[in-house]
């Protein structure tokens, strides 16, 4: 078990000391992956950003997840989820718009006056506490490649066995400590796994631009 989101981010590096300096960057995953990937961007003195993705959530009840999407352009659509959802075209496309608007304010949110940091050319790796669902890591990903990145690596704290499987197919490399068949939630795995606030993702990004200006 990991004691805390910094103590996932500590394990994590140890797969991952090849990659250092500043040509890498270090995504944190929602707002809940920032202090796991700023523990980890700080141990490799890589400089750290966020990703900032939404599920598409059909409301219900019971509501059916069929997709995400990041600030970009970046999509992924679950065409099986969409068909039982029973939504059309055009409602898919509005809960998109919606879904797209609410993470570009949060990506405003957490970095405040600073822009996010392109990461074109380099490696990245995409830092997750283990919240986020198959979808929402999945487009992460697609995102990052669709941002010019060189190599896209997905480090997930834990996941279930056939999402680290999945990721295999959209990332050049997945690391995952744990990854037990009998996964059912994250916090499972963590003695302490309070909410993160925005504050507390925004003051960590803050930090980690000062100290690699």
């Amino acid at each position: 078990m990991y004691s805390d989101r910094q103590d996932a981010g500590r394990q994590l590096v140890a797969n991952l000391r090849r990659y250092t300096g500043g040509d890498v960057r270090v995504l944190g995953l929602h707002g809940s992956g920032v202090p796991v990937a700023a523990e980890t961007a700080a141990r490799l003195g890589c400089s750290l950003d966020a990703l900032v993705v939404r599920e598409l959530v059909v409301p219900g009840p019971p509501g059916v997840l069929v997709g995400a999407v990041a600030e970009s352009p970046a999509r992924v659509l679950d065409e099986e989820a969409v068909r039982r959802s029973g939504a059309g075209e055009t409602r898919i496309r509005e809960l998109e718009r919606d879904a797209r608007v609410e993470a570009r304010a949060l990506g405003l949110r957490l970095r405040g006056r600073r822009p996010s940091l392109p990461p074109t050319g380099r490696d990245v790796i995409v830092v997750d506490d283990g919240a986020a669902g198959r979808l929402a890591a999945e487009v992460a990903c697609r995102d990052a490649r669709a941002q010019g990145a060189g190599r896209v690596v997905f480090a997930v704290a834990a996941a279930p066995p056939d999402t680290v499987d999945h990721l295999w197919t959209v990332a050049d490399e997945v690391v995952c400590p744990l990854s037990p068949t009998f996964f059912v939630t994250a916090s499972d795995f963590y003695l302490d796994f309070a909410p993160v606030s925005e504050v507390e993702a925004a003051r960590l990004l803050e930090r980690a631009s000062q100290h690699t200006a």
